[in-house]
């Protein structure tokens, strides 16, 4: 986020003084081309062939002189503008690493006969979640992978939440009413249909927006009364209908079309693939959000990463820390880490439960095993090495 400011601001600067710059030249060439004009009118009016009065040929020879030195000043105004905007570069240079090619050596990876087509088909899948049907057909047979599933539920999914950024919240609407049991403790129902209402009182007038809420409001009033008498209010400032003066800050937010659309496509995304059990995002589309989030940490400790101790207390599918990818990353986790040798299971080293409930890798459990006997190293039980049970997570 520092390094993003850093290069904002400077871009603010470079577009500052562009504007700054546009504007002034501009009126000077506005002048300019008014005195030119002024003079040849002037001219005009003496009769053909007559030669300039020494009064003329001084305006014509001062005017051609500022000319040149407009045009001097404008070429040195150009050349700082251009100093700015490389700043802008170097800027980002700075603040920014180009070279991420250190952390990622295995990259070539992707590219190798057996790869190759699973990243090609995670990229299909994508673009056929975003319902971009044509462009992932399009896809599929230049690229001659095998055939992937053409339409499915996300895709008709993202088409609603497209409507709703775009204002129209009638796709979701008819989705949520088919999935209305489903969908009776989620605020995602009001929320449509306080969008719906606040759009009628944009189109068609604050009475058809009232006469919808009365329809629509009645069942949402007891969870959503504080929302509820917000929107209704908030009517009273649709078309300027309060008369003069800017909506309380309270009302703002419903009365931004582009904001209320944007927030209810979320909504409804969230809520959507929580009730038909389906990721929000991609496959693609997650690995590149986690990408994105380790790759700088990765970078501040590619030195130690390359350390030979280092190297030799890391598998080659696993990463030297833990990646946090944030509320929108999903539920993402590398299905368990051994609490005592603090390595990632696998088929060779599988969880194993305790009999007191408490779980290690089969490793820790071989290495803390003293003959028949193991002590658990959470809590005082003791039992038999042969009594721990390998588990298994879906």
């Amino acid at each position: 986020m520092e390094s993003c400011v850093g290069v904002e601001q400077d871009l603010d600067k470079a577009i500052s003084k562009f504007n700054a710059i546009n504007d002034h030249t501009d009126v000077v060439l506005q002048d300019i081309i008014e005195q030119v004009q002024n003079l040849k009118k002037e001219i005009a009016q003496n009769p053909p062939d007559t030669p300039l009065s020494q009064t003329q040929a001084m305006v014509v020879s001062d005017l051609a002189a500022r000319v040149k030195q407009t045009v001097f000043q404008m070429s040195t105004e150009h050349r700082e503008l251009h100093a700015t905007v490389s700043r802008v570069g170097k800027s980002i240079d700075r603040h920014f690493i180009a070279d991420y090619g250190s952390v990622a050596p295995k990259a070539e990876l992707f590219c190798s006969d057996s790869n190759k087509p699973i990243m090609e088909q995670a990229i299909a899948q994508h673009i056929f979640r975003q319902g971009l049907e044509e462009v992932g057909d399009a896809f599929v047979a230049e690229s001659g992978i095998s055939p992937v599933e053409r339409t499915c539920a996300f895709a008709a999914l993202q088409r609603c939440a497209a409507a709703l950024a775009e204002g129209d919240p009638a796709p979701a609407l008819r989705w949520a009413e088919q999935h209305a049991e489903e969908l009776e403790h989620s605020p995602l129902p009001f929320t449509l249909h306080r969008m719906q209402a606040l759009k009628l009182a944009r189109t068609e007038g604050v009475g058809a927006a009232i006469a919808y809420a009365r329809a629509q409001f009645p069942r949402h009033a007891a969870r959503h009364e504080r929302q509820l008498a917000a929107c209704v209010c908030a009517l009273a400032w649709v078309r300027g209908g309060a008369g003069a003066g800017a909506p309380p800050a309270a009302y703002r937010a419903l009365l931004a079309p582009a904001a209320l659309g944007a927030a209810a496509a979320e909504l409804f995304v969230r809520e959507a693939c929580a009730l038909l059990r389906l990721a929000p995002l991609s496959p693609l589309a997650g690995a590149v959000l986690a990408g994105a989030r380790v790759l700088p940490a990765l970078h501040d400790i590619r030195a130690k990463m390359t350390h030979p101790h280092v190297i030799a207390a890391w598998s080659d599918d696993e990463l030297p820390l833990e990646v946090d990818l944030g509320e929108d990353g999903g539920g993402y986790h590398s299905v368990f880490a051994c609490p005592i040798l603090r390595q990632q299971a696998s088929e060779q080293n599988p969880p194993m439960r305790l009999l007191c409930g408490h779980v290690i890798s089969r490793d820790a459990l071989n290495k803390l095993a003293m003959g028949a006997k193991l002590k658990c190293p959470y809590c005082p039980m003791e039992q038999a090495p042969s009594e721990a049970r390998q588990i298994y997570f879906s």
